[in-house]
């Protein structure tokens, strides 16, 4: 078993019929994908019965943890990953899906395939959100105005481009996210914010500061991500996460940061972090 999705479910109570139309065509539109594993973890809205029923809809191989109660980001994706490395331990790939994204058919080939060619720990592919707009690329594109339409406006939007960036969805190497660590959520205790972060930093780390690696974005394939970056807006999980960020890789994993992430806001924000870190520790 070459590759296992996950995802981790849940609707917003205000939004739940938007949300559920947005997550049957997420599933419909993922099996096509040439892997059908998908490890679900279970964050509240509705019971296992229920999600297992909702799924059925789908020609996938879902297989449904957790217990319906909102875990946060980190741990729900850390379990789906442990999951994977003791019931499937044979995958080599693992990706990170989010229920409001649509999938044109094969959509993780070219994404392994340049894995399996390049020493590289994750790939992320290109996205566009539901205002049209393709981040990285500076580019704004009309939407279709019918899911049906997705598949080949999707693949309209492929251009054969490597980028430096990170967005979900992403393609993990197993073996290397489990020597990392994936996400340790002893130090992220907020339920979501710089969990990307931090695996990144595992990454980063585990390859050494000499070779300079940082992630990249493969545009030979492009998924639709309706709200990409929506965990910026939960403000609560802020400053919990950054000050276990801060304790996990402390002021140099601020530094190092600034130079992982390509768009000039992360670079701002990661370098002032690291300035600021480094006046408090030099105060008299």
């Amino acid at each position: 078993m070459s590759l296992v999705h996950t995802l981790l479910f849940m609707f917003r109570q205000e939004r739940a019929l938007e949300d559920m139309i947005l997550a049957a065509n997420c599933l419909k539109s993922l099996e096509k994908s040439t892997y059908k594993t998908l490890v679900i973890y279970n964050q509240g809205s509705m019971s296992n019965e229920a999600l297992k029923t909702l799924t059925s809809i789908s020609q996938l191989d879902c297989r449904i943890i957790g217990d319906g109660f909102n875990v946060g980001t980190t741990i729900g994706r850390q379990r789906c990953f442990e999951y994977i490395w003791s019931i499937l331990p044979e995958t080599e790939f693992i990706s990170e899906l989010h229920p409001d994204m649509i999938f044109p058919p094969n959509w993780e080939d070219v994404l392994v395939q340049y894995l399996k060619e390049h020493d590289e720990p994750l790939i992320s592919c290109g996205i566009v959100d539901n205002q049209g707009r393709m981040p990285f690329l500076n580019k704004a594109v009309t939407l279709p105005d019918s899911v049906s339409s997705y598949n080949d406006f999707l693949a309209g939007l492929c251009v054969d481009q490597i980028v430096p960036g990170f967005t979900n969805p992403c393609i993990h190497v197993s073996s290397i996210l489990k020597e990392t660590g994936g996400y340790n959520a002893a130090f992220l205790r907020g339920r979501q914010c710089f969990e990307d972060d931090s695996m990144l930093l595992g990454y980063y780390y585990y390859y050494g500061t000499r070779r300079a690696w940082h992630p990249n974005i493969n545009y030979n394939s492009v998924v639709y991500h309706a709200v990409a970056g929506q965990r910026l807006a939960v403000k609560d999980n802020v400053k919990v996460n950054y000050e276990g960020l801060v304790k996990q890789y402390g002021a140099m994993g601020l530094k190092a940061l600034s130079t992982l992430h390509s768009s000039p806001w992360h670079k701002r924000y990661f370098l002032t972090r690291y300035i600021e870190n480094i006046a408090a520790i030099n105060k008299p």
